[in-house]
């Protein structure tokens, strides 16, 4: 019974997540009160640790005492969130202070109340830094207020090319608070930015600045006559704005909290305001206050699930299309292929014949559809550090059992798993010639262990295909390219030296453990790249490297897929987080490849993975059991790869014992079903295989419709450029859904309808669209 209850409840989770294309929902999760009367914070992030600056009002320490009261006895503190103690006080006398953290120094920026002057009508800002939170500089003026002018609260972050402040000011010519920005390169001498404000014809104030993705987002305080909410704005140039959509605050109130420090207990939440952010151990970590706007707040946290750019960008996506770019890289490690830069001039287009059509080891491949990707080794030892070169005895699984990594991905229906027989560390997972660095040098079965052996068997044992990732860099050998964008990146060590014994380590692996289905070579931090240049010249390689070991593969396995390298015969989707684009194409035009993670000389036939990390990092950590990713998520990740023509690679973390966490092993477990459920009783299906622009499924009186699955037959081509479906109902036709392409498989949501007939509409290459399958479903709600 509570088997079935956790996929009912799992189920009711995906409808909604499959209706997140038309329902926005707000990403911030609220982690509760924290019983404090502070109001402007900032939590900020030195030397891997979370701190958060207050700014104290004595006032609130002194009973009886009212807003105002002692007020040169404010300061401006730091406080260390894991010990909960006041380590610093940077500054005193000062108000609305907030923290810049830039090339390993702190800055804090405060208003200076000054003497003989009444409360808050500061005239000047200050800042002090620090190396070490202890000792401070000599505090200094480095803005001073023009006119009647005063300073309020204030925001900084370093922009594109230079540091940008925002002050609120009570300039009469507009609404109060109302947002000002300047500009500095070295923080102490600032200027005006001609134009650029904000919040001139409304009430604005609470500010927070950050620089994202190449835009500037602004958190500013909503009005709602009584009450207040955080919403958020953006720009690129300062001078023109664009607010998220009406419908989405950043942060809003609620109004069941009362018992607010400081005020009458019988009071309700009115207000969300003051809200600050930064990025600490994959999360993004918010700090705001609530209260009434009187007397003072009450602090609380909140969280997200990802970068502060992916929360930004989130407010400003348009959840009626699918997106066009990929989602961020959430992790936080650094060997992630980078996108060539907007304009590169690395265009050499392909020249010759290039397929239309899938090869037979890529069609295969491309049936499978859902595979398992095993990231295993070093880094499992030592918190998912992928670059760093451990000692070979790190490596030491007490209870390694392959056969479990095989059921996992058997149990939500991966068709092949890939093992990281060598990732960027160097570290090989079977027993090679070519090095010491590997199993032969661990305490693990005395050196005579061989995980690539022990994998391979048990993927045979269960009918598995094989699936072997080789990194082509190699940070114990000394050779990689640097992590520059594509177009830009240099090697680093000798490559010539090294590519004898990368082609020997593939030779080992391909030679010594039976027919392998899929290679794949990560484009991180790869020498081999097409891209990859001579540091000292600057002059590119080439891609002879790259093609001899493309040639090398082929020969010792020609059933074998290649993912990467400089002949893909898979490419990557462009992000980690089990996305695809849409539309999705599988042929590379001649001169598209680089927009497409394809050497631009390459063209043809070309299939799209997505691969998703379901922890926060792609090994396995301590305590990450809390950050696997959810049932919903995982579903909406299916619909966004799978079901828009891509193939999807779902990884599994096996920890220090070699086993897959029973939390884990149960979330993938839990994943299978719930797609097993989704799709296991269509309401309509034909299976026509025959070339049509038209095609129908008749149903045996009117039924209700709410999902629909189509495949085009691919095996001579792509040729369907876009199609429309449409459900008769109430003596009328209309339609239900509608896209561009299709390919392997298109999987799309749409309102319930009653019918008893659904018509398929194409358009494309006469004669040659043929439809594999054709499916409707009514799934849970």
């Amino acid at each position: 019974m509570i088997k079935k209850l956790s996929i009912t409840l799992s189920l009711i989770c995906f409808c909604s997540i499959l209706f997140a294309q038309v329902t926005w929902t707000n990403p911030i999760k609220k982690q509760g009160r924290l019983g404090s009367p502070l109001v402007e914070t900032s939590p900020f992030v030195f030397e891997d640790r979370l701190y958060l600056l207050e700014n104290n009002q004595r006032f609130w320490d002194v009973p009886g005492a009212r807003p105002g009261d002692y007020f040169h006895e404010d300061e401006v503190r730091i406080r260390d969130i894991e010990r909960d103690e006041i380590i610093s006080v940077p500054l005193k006398n000062h108000g609305f202070g907030t923290v810049l953290v830039w090339e390993g120094v702190v800055y804090v920026f405060a208003g200076n109340y000054g003497e003989g002057k009444p409360w808050r009508q500061m005239t000047e800002i200050t800042m002090t830094s620090s190396r070490d939170l202890k000792k401070w500089t000599k505090p200094q003026t480095i803005l001073k207020a023009s006119g009647d002018e005063f300073f309020f609260n204030t925001a900084v972050c370093r922009g594109k090319d230079k540091f940008i402040l925002l002050y609120e000011t009570n300039d009469s010519r507009w609404k109060p608070f109302t947002f000002r920005y300047m500009e500095s390169t070295n923080l102490k001498k600032w200027k005006e930015i001609p134009g650029a404000v904000y919040g001139k014809e409304k009430y604005v104030g609470g500010p927070a600045l950050y620089y994202e993705g190449g835009w500037y987002y602004t958190l500013y305080l909503e009005s709602l006559g009584k009450a207040y909410e955080t919403r958020i704005t953006r720009s690129r140039d300062l001078k023109h704005w664009e607010d998220a959509p009406d419908g989405r605050p950043f942060v809003t109130f609620d109004p069941t909290h009362k018992n607010i420090p400081l005020i009458d207990p019988s009071i309700a939440e009115r207000n969300a305001s003051d809200v600050e952010l930064c990025y600490y151990n994959g999360q993004t970590i918010l700090y705001f206050t609530g209260s009434d706007q009187s007397t003072a707040g009450d602090l609380q946290r909140a969280t997200f699930d990802g970068t502060p750019r992916q929360l930004f960008e989130y407010f400003f996506t348009d959840t009626q299309a699918a997106s066009a770019t990929p989602p961020k890289h959430e992790g936080d490690w650094t060997p992630v292929l980078i996108a060539a830069e907007e304009g590169s001039d690395h265009q050499a287009a392909h020249t010759g014949v290039y397929s239309h059509k899938p090869s037979s080891q890529q069609l295969a491949y491309q049936e499978r559809q859902l595979g398992a990707f095993v990231h295993f080794g070093p880094a499992t030892f030592n918190g998912s550090d992928m670059m760093t070169v451990p000692a070979s005895d790190l490596f030491n699984p007490s209870r390694l059992d392959a056969e479990q990594w095989v059921k996992a991905a058997k149990s939500f229906g991966a068709q092949h798993v890939v093992l990281t027989a060598k990732h960027h560390n160097g570290y090989c997972l079977w027993p090679t010639e070519t090095t010491d660095y590997s199993v032969k040098r661990s305490p693990w079965k005395n050196g005579e262990g061989d995980v690539v052996a022990e994998f391979v068997n048990a993927c045979r044992k269960y009918d598995m295909k094989i699936g072997l990732y080789i990194s082509g860099g190699d940070k114990h050998f000394g050779c990689w390219s640097t992590p520059d964008p594509m177009g830009e990146r240099k090697v680093i060590g000798n490559i010539h030296a090294y590519f004898p014994v990368f082609l020997e380590q593939i030779r080992e692996l391909l030679t010594n453990y039976g027919d392998i289905s899929i290679v794949l070579f990560d484009g991180a931090y790869d020498p081999f790249g097409w891209d990859v240049m001579d540091p000292e010249t600057l002059q590119p390689l080439g891609t002879a490297y790259g093609d001899a070991i493309h040639s090398m593969v082929k020969h010792l396995q020609p059933n074998a897929v290649v993912f990467g390298g400089t002949k893909p015969g898979v490419r990557w989707s462009g992000s980690e987080q089990g996305w695809a684009p849409y539309p999705l194409w599988n042929v590379i035009a001649p001169g598209d490849g680089l927009k497409h993670w394809v050497n631009p000389g390459e063209a043809g036939w070309i299939p799209a993975e997505a691969n998703l990390h379901t922890r926060r990092n792609w090994f396995w950590t301590p305590g990450s059991d809390t950050t696997l990713r959810s049932i919903p998520f995982m579903m909406n990740v299916y619909l966004e790869s799978i079901g828009r023509g891509a193939n999807l690679l779902i990884n599994m973390t096996p920890d220090t014992t070699g086993l897959i966490p029973k939390a884990e092993v149960n979330r993938l477990s839990e994943f299978g079903k719930v797609l097993e459920s989704t799709f296991r009783k269509p309401v309509g299906m034909i299976n026509p295989g025959n070339a049509s622009n038209e095609y129908f499924i008749n149903l045996p009186g009117k039924q209700p419709i709410n999902l629909l699955v189509i495949e085009e037959a691919i095996e001579q081509g792509q040729f369907i450029h876009q199609y429309k479906v449409e459900a008769f109902s109430n003596e009328t036709w209309v339609t239900i859904a509608e896209g561009q392409s299709i390919g392997r498989k298109r999987i799309q949501t749409f309102d319930d309808i009653e019918t008893d007939k659904v018509r398929l509409t194409l358009t494309g290459e006469e004669g040659k669209m043929t439809i594999k399958s054709f499916t409707v479903y009514l799934k849970d709600q």
